[in-house]
């Protein structure tokens, strides 16, 4: 990658130029095995492009420590040495934690002495990222995702380095994000959605690949957060979500598949979020809780109209009491139990915050509201509504339908904007495209 030369900022100190003969450094942050597994690939790729690279992989949950150690990479159990760190950091402002701690603090289960915990956590967390980044001095940062505690501490601590730091997330399709800006709304080329032309190609969602996983990484992972209930020893930032269940009787009662075929053109699916998503909690303005979404909606819709609620799947029984005791209360609501197709061909309109449900249903040639923030809110064709009147009125007042073919518009998307793969693939090979980006535009940096 050439020699280095480092430069410095008279102002700040900070160190400008990149290494031109010394090994280019990049540093990771990774979650769980699978993305373990997807980074090592992107490594192994990287030096098979350039030799002269160094990675340290920054492991989070002990399944993907675990992986990086048994296959001989460099890693450091980033949330682990923070744990086992004593506390040193008493200066950093309290609404700057605050905004570090902000997903895990959302949980609706979480104690306040769990909070406090949670709160020096991530005073230590700044200590241990601090140091190792000033030691290891990356050329280059790729997070997975930008909102948890340790990606929200590590753009902080390399927003004082001279790293380029990128962003991956999974995205629509099987597909893969890596980005400069951040993930989903954050991304950046979502306003530049709105200009994106429908040239294709057409959109082929793609079968069912062979996907890999390993359940005794997945056991580690388990035995760890089990053990934790004993002795107390876990992260906070590893703690799961504590989502009460609905009970089975009772959530069976309330799933009508009912034979009666309602008017599919008064009818309007309501796509929930994920609970604990990071979508629901940073790109959520109007701040709707499951109840409240639901609340929202019935308020905007005119009174001939009903609304088919669809839970994630992967969430179902999930949502709050609230949620189910207004699916109980309200007549015009059916709680679903069916696939995505058949709710998506019984109803015409599709609202949610920013689920990806949007997308799909946009395929399929649905009107696509949505109330939140999302990275393909300004596509063409998606309508956005921020009160429950705005809601009323693109109902009732359908706009001109001669948008362009949406199989089209999210081919173009598709092919512009994401890799062609998905972390959890048996066929990594796709890496090779990401690391050649990344080489590309350090040497694009360098000229």
């Amino acid at each position: 990658m050439g020699c280095r030369i480092t430069t410095f900022d008279i102002v700040s100190g900070r160190r400008l130029a990149r290494s031109h003969t010394m090994k280019t450094k990049v540093v990771t942050l990774v979650y769980y095995h699978p993305m373990a597994r997807f980074f090592c690939a992107i490594e192994d790729a990287w030096k098979q492009l350039d030799p002269n690279v160094e990675f340290l992989h920054l492991a989070v949950f002990p399944s993907a420590w675990a992986y990086f150690r048994l296959h001989g990479r460099a890693t450091k159990a980033l949330s682990w040495r923070a744990f086992l760190e004593r506390a040193k950091d008493r200066s950093t402002d309290p609404d700057v934690i605050s905004a570090l701690i902000r997903f895990h603090s959302s949980d609706p289960g979480m104690t306040d002495s769990q909070r406090d915990a949670l709160d020096r956590h991530a005073r230590k967390m700044l200590d241990v990222s601090r140091s190792v980044i000033e030691q290891f001095d990356p050329d280059v940062a790729i997070l997975s995702g930008d909102t948890r505690l340790p990606a929200e501490v590590l753009m902080r601590t390399l927003a004082d380095s001279r790293a380029t730091t990128w962003f991956f997330e999974q995205g629509p399709y099987r597909t893969t994000l890596l980005d400069r800006e951040g993930v989903n709304a954050n991304c950046s080329f979502r306003t530049a959605l709105a200009d994106l032309p429908a040239t294709g190609p057409e959109l082929v969602v793609p079968g069912q690949r062979p996907r890999w996983n390993n359940r005794l990484y997945s056991m580690v992972d388990k035995l760890v957060v089990a053990q934790s209930r004993l002795t107390g020893l876990l992260p906070p930032d590893l703690r799961p979500y504590r989502l009460e269940k609905c009970p089975s009787a009772r959530y069976k009662a309330l799933v009508r598949q009912s034979d009666t075929v309602s008017d599919r053109r008064k009818t309007l699916l309501l796509a929930m979020q994920v609970p604990e998503d990071a979508n629901n909690i940073y790109h959520n303005p109007l701040q709707l809780s499951d109840a409240g979404l639901i609340e929202f909606v019935m308020s905007g819709i005119p009174p001939d109209w009903k609304v088919v609620v669809r839970e994630h799947p992967l969430y179902r029984r999930k949502y709050s009491a609230a949620f189910y005791a207004l699916v109980e209360r309200l007549e015009r609501i059916e709680l679903s139990g069916r696939s995505l197709p058949e709710d998506i061909a019984r109803t015409c309109i599709t609202v949610t915050v920013n689920s990806l449900t949007g997308l799909d249903a946009f395929a399929a040639g649905h009107r696509v509201i949505v109330l939140g923030e999302s990275f393909y809110d300004h596509l063409n064709g998606i309508l956005p509504a921020r009160t429950p009147a705005e809601l009323g009125h693109l109902i009732e007042h359908p706009t001109d339908r001669s948008n362009p073919a949406p199989n089209m518009l999210l081919g173009a998307l598709v092919d512009r904007y994401f890799f062609p793969g998905h972390f959890t693939d048996v066929d990594l090979g796709y890496t090779r495209g990401i690391a050649a980006r990344v080489i590309e535009s350090l040497r694009v940096e360098t000229r």
